[in-house]
Order: structure tokens, then sequence, then C-alpha cells
């Protein structure tokens, strides 16, 4: 049996994640940027390479978690939870499979719709508008919805705390909104104001 050839930025990904670890332990903050701007280049990749056209794929029973995918862009939904779509996620990077992968809550009272993420001991939740057709979401309401959620960290962020708690708050969540443009660059800029900091 052949084994399957990693694209790269897969490599590039878990590279980059131990490499933060490594920096943020240091407090350095140079280094750390980098790799963070890595992480996100790699990140991008990855989402580009799910962005491939096909409809989103709903999963909604730990059967059909087992089954094999292709890449593309999931929504975990109940009796299903975040905990289940971190573990596909993360299921599908070992495979070396290019996915976005996001859960849904049910419906509010008011008929909006939670979607949530764990990050590293954290967890994203923002209630953002019901897709037209419930059983058949929309790449474009998909992708509008991880946006709001990054969007939604971002808001979140405790102005008052230190530039290092801030950006420790950024970097928890950057495994909930992996494809968050704006985070990692909001990060990147905490990064330099501290490298400046410590001249």
């Amino acid at each position: 049996m052949t084994r399957k050839k990693f694209k790269h930025w897969f490599i590039d990904e878990a590279n980059s994640v131990a490499a933060i670890d490594g920096a943020r332990a240091a407090n350095n903050w140079e280094s750390l940027s980098i790799e963070i701007g890595n992480l996100s280049a790699a990140r991008s990749l990855r989402a580009k390479a799910a962005h491939n056209g096909k409809r989103v794929q709903i999963i909604q029973s730990t059967e059909c978690l087992e089954l094999p995918h292709d890449g593309g862009r999931y929504l975990v939904q109940p009796p299903l939870v975040a905990r289940d779509a971190a573990l596909f996620d993360n299921d599908m990077k070992l495979k070396g499979v290019s996915s976005v992968v996001v859960c849904r809550e049910p419906r509010t009272d008011l008929g909006l719709c939670p979607v949530v993420a764990l990050g590293s001991g954290v967890t994203a939740r923002v209630q953002v508008d019901e897709p037209k057709n419930h059983n058949k979401p929309t790449c474009a309401w998909f992708d509008h919805a991880i946006e709001e959620l990054g969007d939604h960290v971002l808001e979140q962020l405790n102005k008052d705390s230190s530039n290092q708690r801030q950006l420790d708050y950024l970097i928890a969540h950057f495994s909930a909104i992996p494809t968050h443009v704006r985070l990692y660059q909001r990060a990147i800029e905490f990064c330099d104001t501290l490298a400046q900091q410590s001249v």
C-alpha cells in the first residue's frame, strides 16, 4: 500500500504550530511574528484547496464522521457538538485532506444559528442568520459564518489587558478559526509592538 503524499502546507502548518509554541515560551517576538505569518500562509493554502467548488457537506452522525471524506467545507451539526467537529478537523489534517470544518448548534428562539468552534482551551461562538435552506447551506453562507466567528473573536479582545495577554488570547483562537486572516494579522501587530518594547 502506497503512502499518501502530504501537501506541503500540512507540513508547514505542523512546523509553524510547534515553532509558535517555542517562540512564545521564549518571548521571542520576532520569531513568533514570522511563524504566525507562516501559519497563516499554510492554513490559507489549505483553505484554498478546500474551497473546491463542491457543496457544503453536512455531518450529523458518528457513522458519517467515520466514513472516508474528500476535501471541502464541512458543517457538523446536532446531535454532534463542537468537540466532534474539532476531532474531525484534526483527523482530516492527519490524513492530509484539505478541509474547513465548523459546527452549528440548534436554532435560537430568535431564529439565529449559533456557530461554534474550539481553540486551545477556548470556545468561540457567534450567532448568524440561518441559511435560506437549512438543509443545504451555500458555500457563501458557510464562508460568511466563519468570517463572522473570527470577527466576533476580535471584537471580544480585552483592550484593557496587556499586549501579551491579548496576544495569548488570539493564539488560543488560531485553531478555532484557522482561516480568519485578520486574526493572524492582529497577532503579528502585537508581536511587533512587543518586540519594539523589548529593545
